[in-house]
């Protein structure tokens, strides 16, 4: 039997296009290599799935070329995933800027994509081994490891990045697009716990704190982010450094500069530590920043500069001036990430200059697709990625029905 097309791929994007094909009655075969379908869908959000933002500007956007991604999001955009899910009987809730299903429960969003699908139409624990196009016949050939030999008039591959390999996505499916002669970018893990240098963060793993972060390379700085910082052995978590590590785990010379304190000015923060050496004379300089960052943090920073056992009384104004200048402008180097199995999105991928940004058809392979995690696009922390996958999906889809949906 020779299908219409052939879905590569059982995650967020695969089930858009499932359900957009099946919705105009397109026949499809869906092949999942994991036991389930949507999986990691689970994951995403904690738990909670952030599945878009209301703020979509291109600047939340990454990859060799962002630009790519335009026609998509402002085609396909916040209201129209909204839209999509309504009809499947979703409402949804906002936290700030960005939207979670009402139930604040992921499987909302699983459950409304998979129990669309017929069991005939998805096929799971089959692993595609490769991809080709029979010349003779006009049609890709879908090989499986177990031997089983598919046909069908259009492939899409939406098979993820190479982050989460308990989820089935170690990277090794970039070699279907390879056989096209399709070029495959450096990868690099994304929405990542970044390591650094351990001398300024020595006693504070599990430690929390509100800060405004910049990310710095070659000293300039490329992108802000205020949140929780997070505090590990070996580096630094939270929201706000998942912002930030879209632009530099792919740079040598990166680094991030926190200010706990990013409201107040230093005049007046040194004032607060003058009074306060006036006020206790005889306390000893360990716990001079206590009141003004969490303990441990402040704890930190004096010990840095070797005055934790000086009085109160002793300090002069240039080391009080020193601790200030700490509390705004604190820099760790970075050193590297947390791998790909701690990041949320594969930063990399297919090269998009091979892409029609449009139909998300292959320039080089008529017939074959691309949607989601799979290309050269990646987005920021707060539910970027998903309407990326959400967005390439429908464009797919549109082209393979001929209709603008």
């Amino acid at each position: 039997m020779t299908h219409q097309v052939i879905i590569v791929g059982g995650g967020f994007s695969a089930l858009v296009l499932a359900n957009r094909l099946k919705e105009y009655g397109v026949d499809f075969l869906m092949f999942e290599k994991n036991d389930r379908v949507g999986k990691k869908i689970l994951a995403t959000g904690n738990g909670r799935c952030n599945i878009t933002n209301v703020d979509l500007d291109a600047t939340h956007f990454h990859g060799g070329d962002p630009s790519f991604c335009e026609y998509g999001i402002k085609n396909y955009d916040n209201r129209h995933i909204e839209g999509f899910f309504n009809k499947l009987g979703v409402l949804f809730t906002r936290e700030d800027d960005r939207i979670y299903p009402a139930s604040l429960q992921a499987n909302a969003i699983l459950d409304a994509l998979r129990l669309r699908l017929n069991v005939s139409e998805v096929l799971t624990s089959k692993y595609v081994e490769g991809v080709f196009f029979d010349e003779k016949k006009g049609l890709f050939k879908v090989v499986c490891k177990d031997g089983d030999i598919y046909y069908s008039k259009n492939v899409a591959l939406c098979v993820g990045g190479k982050v989460g390999s308990h989820f089935g996505t170690d990277g090794s499916s970039y070699v279907l697009a390879k056989n096209f002669g399709h070029r495959i970018t450096e990868l690099y893990p994304s929405l990542v716990q970044l390591t650094t240098d351990k001398n300024m963060i020595r006693g504070l793993k599990g430690v929390k704190q509100k800060a405004s972060v910049s990310a710095i390379i070659d000293g300039k700085t490329v992108a802000e982010a205020k949140g929780d910082l997070l505090f590990s052995d070996c580096g630094v978590s939270g929201n706000a450094i998942f912002k930030l590590s879209a632009y530099v785990t792919s740079s040598k010379n990166a680094r991030i500069k926190i200010a706990y304190l990013p409201n107040i000015a230093e005049a007046e923060i040194l004032e607060s530590l003058q009074n306060k050496v006036l006020s206790y004379p005889n306390e000893r300089g360990e716990s001079l920043l206590n009141g003004l960052v969490q303990s441990r943090i402040g704890s930190n920073l004096v010990k840095s500069l070797g005055l934790e056992n000086l009085p109160y009384k002793d300090f002069t104004k240039k080391q009080l001036s020193a601790l200030v200048n700490l509390l705004k402008n604190t820099v760790l180097r970075i050193i590297g990430t947390q791998g790909f199995d701690s990041a949320q999105v594969t930063k990399g991928g297919v090269d998009t200059a091979d892409v029609n940004e449009i139909t998300m058809e292959s320039k080089l392979q008529k017939g074959l697709y691309f949607c989601g995690e799979v290309l050269n696009i990646d987005g920021d922390c707060g539910g970027y990625n998903l309407q990326w996958a959400y967005s390439s999906a429908i464009c797919a889809a549109a082209a393979i029905t001929g209709e603008k949906l």
